[in-house]
């Protein structure tokens, strides 16, 4: 397993620049907009320190959420128990998984799509088609590629209680006929003078706009809704965008 997600602090911290609430705004804004049911239950796929759990229970939603790493659901559940908020987090692969009761809203955020070919990504879709009520959504964050995912590098550093985390990424490309790509992802801890180094890589499939929406309609189990820049409704992408950033896709359970 990455073992970026052996560390659940840490890894929270390194990704802390996002406004939560903004998100989960921007969730409640589409489901006013485009679900044709009421929300009350809510999936994260791929959950890891579930950074929008405390936001969305405070408003009254059910939040489940499914990961593969023990130590990210340990760490989700203690975050739901210090507010006094019960909160359903559990192990299960978003490839293929099983809930015992549909969900009215389900999303993955920050890119976290992990599949690595053209059957574990129909397989995952087939999932999510179980588990999401018909007329919910579904929110994908930053996991359609509208531009090549390969040869980028990035860095960045926070700094949060006196603990201070620099992170690089890097993505390289695999094998462009199956579109695949390496992200290598370290993280360089420095915990009130305790030095740490902790780094993870897994291969990733990319997915491109077009492909996207023919899978949708060859799939027949969800339908377009929209997609947008950085988390704004007021910004649909428009494919003449200089400058795309976390782009947010939406579909709906048909």
């Amino acid at each position: 397993m990455n073992r970026v997600y052996h560390h659940p602090k840490y890894y929270e911290i390194a990704f802390s620049f996002r406004d939560i609430r903004k998100e989960v705004d921007f969730m409640e804004r589409c489901m006013a907009s485009y679900s044709q049911i009421p929300v009350q239950n809510i999936l994260e796929i791929g959950c890891g320190n579930s950074p929008h759990l405390i936001e969305i229970v405070s408003r009254g939603y059910r939040y489940i959420g499914i990961d593969m790493s023990p130590e990210m659901i340990e760490y989700s559940r203690a975050k739901a128990a210090s507010i006094g908020k019960t909160a359903q987090v559990f192990q299960a692969n978003m490839v293929d998984f099983r809930l015992k009761q549909q969900v009215d809203f389900a999303y993955v955020a920050l890119a976290s799509l992990f599949v690595s070919n053209t059957a574990e990504l129909i397989s995952h879709f087939s999932s999510v088609s179980r588990a999401l009520r018909p007329g919910g959504l579904y929110l994908l964050d930053w996991c359609i590629h509208f531009g090549p995912p390969v040869d980028h590098q990035e860095s960045w550093e926070v700094e949060q209680n006196g603990i201070k985390v620099h992170t690089e990424v890097r993505l390289k490309a695999v094998d462009r006929i199956e579109q695949t790509f390496e992200e290598l992802i370290s993280i360089g801890v420095d915990d009130h003078g305790k030095q740490k180094k902790i780094a993870g890589r897994s291969i990733r499939r990319a997915i491109y706009p077009q492909e996207f929406l023919l899978l949708l309609s060859c799939y027949k189990k969800f339908e377009f809704v929209g997609w947008w820049n950085n988390w704004d409704l007021t910004k649909p992408l428009r494919g003449t965008e200089k400058d795309i950033n976390r782009p947010v896709t939406v579909i709906r359970r048909l």
